[in-house]
């Protein structure tokens, strides 16, 4: 899913980016901002799915950014050292409100709440029938074990069969993501897509 980290304090989108990548593989973050004012012109022009918002910002506070967000089409996690802001975040439909320091256990649980809130969506349909109304996809969501792992089309480099399963391999990653899906379904998700890397058979 893609997702912004926006906090007035690089130690603590730091600190969450490590969370994120440690237990929440899923997460794909796509922006880390310590300015709200650049993460408001980033959010307008290219509308995340999720977002991780501190609250108490200079310039712009979170409710500020949300406001001008409106009407607001993706998800908000607050992240915040301040409990009092808890009823005004739900206000805005908040998914969860994580106190800092931001416990593990509590990051892992509001990530399954959006993983959640994508499944039915996606789950309605079938991968090729997911590209076929959407002819040239960004990202796809790949099924790996009993959760989605979303990933730009654009990163995967080739895919490797090898009986039952199938290994796709993605730029800057160096373990590929293990399907367990035969080599014809992956070929039509991505055959339908524009991905125009190497497709490997290993018999």
């Amino acid at each position: 899913m893609t997702t912004y980290l926006i906090d007035d304090e690089p130690n603590c989108t730091e600190v969450l980016q490590l969370l994120l990548e440690k237990h929440c593989p899923s997460v794909q973050i796509n922006g880390i901002f310590n300015d709200s004012e650049k993460a408001l012109e980033h959010i307008l022009h290219t509308r995340p799915e999720l977002i991780f918002l501190d609250i108490e910002m200079p310039m712009l506070n979170g409710f500020d950014l949300l406001r001008l967000c409106e009407p607001l089409d993706f998800k908000v996690i607050f992240t915040t050292a301040y409990d009092q802001y808890a009823v005004k975040a739900f206000k805005f439909n908040a998914l969860d409100y994580l106190l800092k320091p931001i416990d593990k256990e509590e990051l892992i649980s509001a990530v399954k709440k959006m993983q959640s809130n994508l499944l039915p969506s996606l789950m309605q349909l079938n991968p090729a029938q997911h590209i076929k109304n959407n002819p040239i996809p960004e990202r796809i969501a790949l099924p790996v074990g009993y959760e989605l792992v979303f990933v730009e089309v654009a990163d995967i480099i080739f895919c490797e069969s090898d009986g039952s399963y199938v290994s796709v391999f993605l730029h800057g990653q160096n373990k590929p993501i293990i399907l367990s899906k035969s080599l014809r379904e992956l070929e039509e998700l991505l055959n339908n897509s524009d991905f125009f890397g190497h497709i490997i058979r290993i018999w």
